[in-house]
């Protein structure tokens, strides 16, 4: 049941990045229109899909929660420095989103560019971590 429910998580997050990742991207594109209701839309799609993709990636380290234990009882010792790298980004990406969302910064505020910066990285990063074990993934939709 566990290793169902994994799965589920698992495709879920992989999913729910597609959303999130687009409209961070679009949003920073209609920050540049000069349309505020264009880009007011487009951040209210961000937060939305964010959210749902947050909390996947919660129950995705729930779920992970052995490794990252193990993590701080014997360090990086054969552990992937690109998902400590990860983890690390979605922290970052969480704690400047909240700032952005909380002191309603308009498009192209100080903290939205460096969210949006630290958001390319764990975009890319991210999907080599996906590529990575999509194979797993695949071989679980069979």
């Amino acid at each position: 049941m566990k290793i169902k429910t994994l799965f589920l998580v698992d495709l879920l997050s992989a999913i729910s990045f597609i959303p999130a990742s687009a409209t961070g991207f679009v949003m920073h594109w209609a920050g540049h229109q000069y349309n505020h209701e264009l880009w007011h839309n487009w951040a209210l799609a961000h937060i939305l899909s964010t959210l749902l993709f947050t909390i996947a990636i919660i129950s995705h380290i729930y779920y992970h929660w052995g490794w990252y234990k193990s993590l701080f009882i014997v360090g990086l010792k054969n552990k992937s420095r690109v998902t400590v790298m990860l983890t690390i980004l979605m922290l970052v990406l969480v704690f400047s989103g909240n700032i952005v969302l909380l002191r309603h910064q308009g498009p192209n505020s100080h903290f939205g560019i460096w969210h949006y910066v630290v958001g390319i990285i764990f975009f890319i990063i991210s999907a080599g971590h996906f590529l990575k074990r999509c194979k797993i993934l695949f071989i679980g939709l069979k």
